[in-house]
C-alpha cells in the first residue's frame, strides 16, 4: 500500500501473517531464492524457521543488500544466508537450482517487465518445487487511494491514472509500483503450467492504528485477519496477494 512506514504494526501485521504460511510451505531442507529480498526481512525469518534451508537474497539494490548483511552477521546467520545483486528480471542462476523460491513485497511489482520477471522465477525453480508471489492487490490499493484523497497527496487524477494503468500514482507522479488481481496471477501460473496450491491476502484490510495498543482488541483483530485471509470473495481487496505456485 501506500504511504507506510515498514516498522508501523500494520507492515509487521503483514510480516506476521506471511511468516504464518512460510512455516507451512517451506521445505524441511534445501535451498531458497528470496529475489528482491532487500535487506533481508524475510531471508532471515526464513533461517530462524528451518535451520536446514540455505538462503539467497537477491536484490538490485547495494545499499539494501549492505543492511541485510550488516542485519544478518548481527544475528550470526553469515553461514546460511548469502547476498547477492542481481537484477530478478535476469537471475544470474542455472536452471532448476531452488527448492524455494519468494518474491515477496513489492520488489515483483517494481519489475518494469513483469513477464519475463516470473518466467526467470520460473526457470531458477526446481520440478515439484514451490514459487511464493507476493504483489500489491489492485482494488485493494484503489479503495484506500480513493479513501485517502488530497489530505496525503492522493489526488484524482492519481487516482484515475492508477485505475487506467494498474501503476500506483502519487503527488502527481508514477511510483512505478504495479498492482494485480488475482484473477491476472491465476493467469500468469497457468501460462507456465503451475498450480496454485495456495493464494491468500495478507493484511485483508486497514486497521485504525490505535487498536494496535489494544491486547484484546489485536487479539481479535489478528483472528479475524487469519479467519478470512482466504477468503475467494475477499482476496482482491485486501493488501498483498499472495499466491504460492507448485512447478
Amino acid at each position: 500500500m501506500t504511504g507506510k512506514k515498514m516498522n508501523n504494526p500494520y507492515i509487521q501485521l503483514w510480516y506476521e501473517m506471511v511468516e504464518h504460511y512460510l512455516k507451512i510451505y517451506l521445505p524441511k531442507s534445501g535451498k531458497i531464492l528470496d529475489a528482491g529480498g532487500g535487506t533481508g526481512e524475510f531471508s532471515i525469518r526464513v533461517a530462524n524457521i528451518n535451520e536446514n534451508l540455505k538462503i539467497i537474497n537477491c536484490d538490485i539494490s547495494e545499499g539494501m543488500l549492505r543492511r541485510a548483511q550488516e542485519k544478518i552477521e548481527e544475528m550470526k546467520l553469515q553461514e546460511r544466508i548469502e547476498n547477492k545483486i542481481c537484477d530478478i528480471m535476469d537471475l544470474p542462476f542455472e536452471n532448476c537450482q531452488f527448492d524455494y523460491v519468494m518474491c515477496l513485497g513489492d520488489a515483483f511489482s517494481f519489475c518494469k517487465n513483469t513477464e519475463k520477471a516470473f518466467s526467470e522465477l520460473v526457470r531458477v525453480t526446481k520440478p515439484s518445487g514451490k514459487i511464493h508471489l507476493s504483489v500489491n492487490a489492485f482494488w485493494g490499493n484503489f479503495f484506500e487511494m480513493m479513501a485517502k484523497g488530497p489530505s496525503e497527496k492522493i489526488y484524482f487524477e492519481d487516482l484515475m491514472n492508477y485505475y487506467q494503468t494498474r501503476i500506483i500514482h502519487q503527488d502527481h507522479k508514477s511510483t512505478g509500483c504495479r498492482s494485480f488481481t488475482a484473477e491476472e496471477l491465476e493467469r500468469m501460473g497457468m501460462q507456465h503450467n503451475l498450480s496454485v496450491i495456495k493464494k491468500f491476502v495478507a493484511p485483508v484490510f486497514g486497521v485504525y492504528s490505535k487498536w494496535f495498543n489494544d491486547t484484546e482488541k489485536l487479539d481479535t483483530i489478528k483472528k479475524l485477519q487469519y479467519r478470512h485471509c482466504e477468503d475467494k470473495n475477499l482476496i482482491n481487496f485486501g493488501n498483498h496477494l499472495n499466491f504460492i505456485f507448485e512447478k
